[in-house]
């Protein structure tokens, strides 16, 4: 791998995940003006470095077919038991009626639309990430120990302007420390398998336990 490539990509991936979580910060967007501009800005800098680098989309974000799927299939129960029982073990530190008024005015989710969001998310939005993460980041270094640390770290910075103000601080290092964990697992995975399909699949499978918190945090169910 050429230092100029490796400048050009992380150049690019630096300035998407800014932009994105400043404009989270510092103005009160709806929710599908954020996503919106969430795709434009991962998949712009991955076009971009595409077109730089001459290489072909579909390399750099390393979509490949997947042979044997069975290993994937344990790693999705993982990740949704292992999920659950997080926030049931770390349940009575939460206060689930701050994350409710924060997905209310922060995202802008009501009853009426958390069901197409949440379906957004674990389809689309995992698919997004893992292949600006897994896939694009981690493939800017020849070093994949390398690639992958730093993948799991900014995907974990990514995440702070999502949920900074929901937890108190020892929730949040927590959680900061799981999502590098996660990261690192996820970019493990899709090396082990050379494609994103099998971090992608794992990751949406986590995001359905996640969603499904979130429904019941928006319809009080909890």
């Amino acid at each position: 791998m050429k230092k100029k490539d490796i400048c050009i990509g992380m150049v690019l991936a630096i300035a998407a995940i800014v932009v994105v979580v400043m404009l989270e910060e510092l103005f009160n967007l709806g929710y599908t003006l954020k996503t919106v501009i969430k795709v434009v800005a991962f998949m712009g800098s991955i076009v971009l470095y595409s077109g730089l680098t001459h290489k072909k989309f579909v390399e750099v974000i390393r979509l490949r077919k997947i042979k044997n799927i069975k290993p994937i299939l344990i790693s999705m129960a993982i990740f949704f038991v292992g999920t659950a029982l997080a926030f049931l073990i770390f349940r009575r530190f939460i206060d689930l009626n701050n994350i409710r008024q924060s997905l209310i005015a922060k995202e802008n989710l009501t009853r009426s639309n958390c069901l197409f969001v949440f379906a957004y998310i674990i389809v689309c939005n995992s698919f997004l990430e893992e292949s600006f993460f897994r896939g694009y980041i981690n493939g800017i270094f020849k070093s994949k120990k390398l690639g992958a640390i730093i993948s799991a770290i900014l995907f974990s910075i990514y995440h702070i302007g999502i949920f900074v103000t929901w937890f108190n601080p020892f929730i949040f290092i927590i959680c900061m420390a799981g999502l590098t964990g996660v990261g690192l697992f996820l970019q493990w995975l899709s090396n082990k398998f050379e494609s994103i399909l099998a971090s992608y699949i794992t990751h949406a499978c986590a995001n359905v336990v996640i969603n499904i918190i979130g429904a019941l945090i928006i319809f009080e169910v909890i």
